[in-house]
């Protein structure tokens, strides 16, 4: 019943494309996006004043590593809200900080040098 609604049905071969048959593809022209990964020696712009309200590249890592408890300032873990009181920023906007944003990994040859 299929065959009389559409016609004749036929596979395609799955072997070697013939001449006439190779696709054609279309050029993509557009550049690729640059890699932005923050590292340790990525400095130059961690350190600029941000306006009140808002926090830095220095201050975010400082948040994940007083949450994490290694801290060079505090010795132990300190709960959200301490860390809001002391970046003085909302409890909510440092939850969601802890919640999406993930410190780049330690480079491992680094700590056997020293």
């Amino acid at each position: 019943m299929l065959s009389q609604m559409v016609g004749r049905i036929q596979a395609k071969p799955g072997g070697k494309l013939e001449m006439g048959e190779a696709t054609v593809v279309e050029k993509y022209d557009r550049p690729l996006p640059k890699l932005r990964n923050t590292t340790l020696e990525s400095s130059r712009y961690e350190e600029r004043p941000a306006p009140s309200g808002t926090l830095n590249v220095s201050q975010i890592r400082e948040i994940i590593l007083l949450h994490q408890g290694r801290s060079d300032d505090h010795k132990g873990s300190m709960d959200i809200n301490g860390i809001a009181e002391r970046f003085r920023v909302d409890a909510a906007q440092v939850q969601r900080i802890l919640q999406f944003v993930s410190l780049p990994p330690e480079d491992a040859s680094k700590k056997m040098k020293s």
